[in-house]
């Protein structure tokens, strides 16, 4: 309230020094420069003297007025703190080939956005969303996409190498040829979603939906499947040299064609009647 008060009464003052000091004016009178100097002064000096008394009385006839004021937070938009968290809106911005390691774009909105052959290494997209959004050819190691949403997404031919993407949702996106090598994709929504093609070395999708996921000619060794569901996902020519799917669901998926499966690995996996395993490996029905 304060503040309020004192803009009021500068602005008085204002009015009343330019009537003063300007030629033509009622009561303008001609004077020494040094005088009118030190005058201009104590007109400024005296509204901030007056501003603890105004202050209250304002206050006071604007309540009774039913008159409610914002609250206004100084300096506050000055605090990197408050900025770092403020949402973005760049649907449909262009920042293709760009440079940009470790840019924050953390909560923003970007459908349509294009990022094809970014430079995106460590870059923050946490809680980003987004749909058909193209990250064709990014560079995207390390980069933070945990609970981002980026649905019908291109990520193909991207570099994710030990990219987060927990609880992230990338329902028919494409992976095609990416770079997942030790990402993490735990908890994460990639429904009809395609891997075709795509290197994923040490990577985990404990807990993920998989339903319908496409891994064609994928190399997934080592990869953790824990808990996750892959009810009609296709792995025909997927190496899947010690990948782990304990716990995983594979109800009307088809294994028949996929390379270094065995027994073992499916030992506490889920299958059901319609699913395709490679001869000779059995997997218990549930």
């Amino acid at each position: 309230m304060k503040l309020i008060a004192l803009i009021i009464v500068l602005m008085i003052a204002v009015l009343s020094v330019v009537t003063t000091v300007t030629p033509g004016s009622r009561n303008y009178k001609k004077k020494n420069p040094v005088v009118e100097v030190a005058e201009i002064g104590k007109e400024f000096a005296k509204p901030l003297a007056q501003v603890d008394q105004i202050g209250p009385e304002l206050e006071k006839v604007l309540d009774g007025a039913g008159v409610k004021l914002p609250a206004i937070a100084v300096g506050k938009l000055d605090k990197e703190e408050d900025l770092k968290h403020a949402v973005q809106d760049f649907n449909g911005s262009v920042f293709s080939n760009l440079d940009l390691p470790k840019t924050n774009f953390a909560s923003s909105y970007v459908s349509n956005a294009q990022f094809d052959q970014a430079l995106l290494d460590g870059a923050s997209l946490e809680g980003a969303t987004g749909d058909m959004v193209n990250f064709n050819g990014a560079r995207m190691a390390k980069a933070n996409l945990n609970a981002s949403m980026f649905r019908n997404s291109d990520f193909s031919g991207a570099e994710l190498r030990e990219a987060k993407a927990r609880a992230g949702d990338f329902t028919d996106s494409q992976f095609i040829d990416a770079d997942l090598s030790f990402s993490s994709f735990a908890g994460a929504k990639l429904a009809k979603t395609d891997f075709r093609a795509a290197y994923g070395a040490g990577a985990s999708f404990i807990g993920a939906d998989m339903t319908g996921a496409h891994f064609e000619g994928a190399d997934f060794t080592g990869v953790r499947f824990s808990a996750a569901t892959l009810d009609k996902a296709i792995f025909t020519g997927a190496n899947l040299k010690a990948a782990t799917f304990d716990g995983a669901r594979l109800h009307g998926a088809d294994l028949s064609a996929a390379v270094n499966l065995s027994t073992e690995q499916l030992a506490k996996a889920c299958i059901s009647a319609d699913t395709k395993l490679p001869e000779g490996v059995t997997a218990p029905r549930c």
